[in-house]
């Protein structure tokens, strides 16, 4: 039988190079794309948009639709179209960010309810 001496070494050698491709990502970062902090604030408002826009009496009185209202959020951050999609694509590609991400929007979400609900009982008499 033939016996490859070099073969151990190799696998090491594999294994030592594929390791780094395992380490978890940590964020999203780079000239095309939106940083965390600004993604958090555009994914508030959007989803603030979309109660607004799915509330029956709004329904009644404008004709628009919360997916009109994603280029003015879009502009209000000062980030493009193409940057916003590009960066829901590689949070879509790693769910424990996209995880994290959407924690921080809910928690966000959760503060200005708790919020609103607190000048609500203070405008009660």
């Amino acid at each position: 039988m033939v016996r490859f001496p070099c073969i151990p070494a190799l696998l090491v050698l594999i294994l030592v190079m594929l390791l780094p491709a395992c380490k978890k990502q940590e964020s999203i970062s780079g000239k095309a794309f939106v940083e965390r902090e600004v993604m958090v604030d555009v994914l508030v408002d959007i989803h603030l948009a979309d109660g607004v826009t799915n509330d029956r009496k709004f329904n009644r009185k404008y004709d628009v639709d919360s997916i009109d209202l994603l280029t003015p959020i879009l502009e209000k951050h000062h980030i493009t179209r193409e940057m916003f999609d590009t960066t829901l694509v590689v949070y879509s590609q790693h769910p424990e960010l996209f995880d994290q991400l959407y924690s921080d929007v809910l928690i966000k979400l959760s503060v200005m309810l708790d919020e609103s609900d607190k000048e609500d009982l203070n405008d009660e008499p």
